[in-house]
């Protein structure tokens, strides 16, 4: 198994934890607001994988994958791949923009 391959399965396992377990941290962000994961890709990370490898960036380190549009599941052609420091500033998946100010509070 190619380097790709690992960090490939680790992200379909994010993608499914996200949108279908109650107990992973970003399940609000996602399976919350019933965002899914096509059928294609939920029965089988061997499809993943094939759809995703080339479509990945040459520097792995601190990548993550994001929805492109909010309103679909997770599904090929609906996914970008962006530094995790800029992850959480995109838009939630139901398309609203994070409060600036209150990101400062938390922060």
């Amino acid at each position: 198994m190619t380097i790709k391959e690992r960090f490939l399965k680790q992200q379909h396992a994010w993608m499914l934890g996200a949108c279908y377990s109650r107990k992973h941290p970003d399940f609000q962000r996602y399976g919350g607001i019933d965002v899914a994961v096509s059928p294609r890709w939920k029965d089988c990370v061997e499809t993943f994988v094939n759809d995703m490898i080339d479509t990945l960036p040459r520097s792995l380190s601190e990548r993550r994958m994001a929805l492109r549009n909010p309103r679909r599941p997770f599904e090929p052609g609906n996914v970008e791949w962006v530094f995790a420091s800029k992850h959480y500033g995109l838009r939630a998946p139901d398309g609203t923009r994070p409060d600036m100010a209150e990101a400062r509070r938390r922060a």
